[in-house]
This record gives structure tokens, C-alpha cells and sequence, in this order.
């Protein structure tokens, strides 16, 4: 879903905008954000009570809050984020963007409602961006 999402925000070409797809572990992502002013993570998450489709905006400090409902892929963004802080590579901005789905799991495309969700995150995060003084 984040892919599919980050996808489409590439093909808008946006100046001084780079857009990462393959972070797979937190080492990666820390790669990813080292001298960011803004990073903008998108994902897929289970949340409870689940509605497939349905956007979320998150900060560092609202993450740890939503943890008990909210699961992603296996890169803890909060841990991620402290250790990069450790290292001296997180940006100065990190906002994270979730959809929420009935699974995480492999398969094959995403639901209609999880789909038409994917407009409306890259229409948020091209606000997130303007909204930076980058």
C-alpha cells in the first residue's frame, strides 16, 4: 500500500522531493531520512477496531500513543526514530501517514476501499510538503 502510494506521489516529480520505496529494515529508513528536512513515511496498518481505507496522521509522539491499535510491517518508527536521534541522522520533521487494512500480509493488489484510499494520502502529503519550510 505504501508503495502503491509513494508510487503515485513520484510520478508528480516534485522539486527537491525524493521518494524511496525499498526501506525494509530501520537502517534503511534511517539511510533514507539522514539530512531530510521533512520525511513523510507511508504504510499500511491493522489498527482495532479495523476500517480498511481509512487515513491517519501521525507524529513521533502520537505513534507511541496509538501503538496498542495500530500494527504495521516490522520497522517500529518510534525505536527508529530514537536510535537515529542516538546517531544524529533523523530529520527535522517526521510525519507517518498509515491506511488501514484488514491484513499486512502478501497478496495480491489492494481492496477497492484501501485503493481509493491512496488519492487522498498523496493529496496529504503534497499539503504536508507545502506546508514545509524546506
Amino acid at each position: 500500500m505504501g508503495v502503491v502510494a509513494a508510487a503515485a506521489l513520484g510520478e508528480l516529480a516534485l522539486p527537491r522531493v525524493r521518494v524511496i520505496t525499498d526501506v525494509a529494515e530501520p537502517l534503511g529508513l534511517l539511510d533514507a531520512w539522514s539530512g531530510a528536512t521533512l520525511a513523510v513515511v507511508i504504510d499500511a496498518a491493522v489498527a482495532k477496531p479495523s476500517m480498511p481505507g481509512r487515513v491517519r496522521r501521525f507524529t513521533p509522539g502520537e505513534l507511541t500513543t496509538a501503538r496498542e491499535g495500530l500494527s504495521s510491517h516490522t520497522i517500529d518508527i518510534d525505536r527508529t526514530r530514537a536510535l537515529g536521534q542516538a546517531l544524529g541522522r533523523v530529520p527535522d520533521a517526521l510525519v507517518v501517514f498509515s491506511i488501514d487494512v484488514a491484513d499486512v500480509g502478501h497478496g495480491s493488489g489492494l481492496t477497492p476501499r484501501v485503493a481509493g484510499a491512496v488519492p487522498e494520502v498523496v493529496r496529504l502529503v503534497v499539503e504536508e510538503i507545502n506546508r514545509c519550510s524546506c
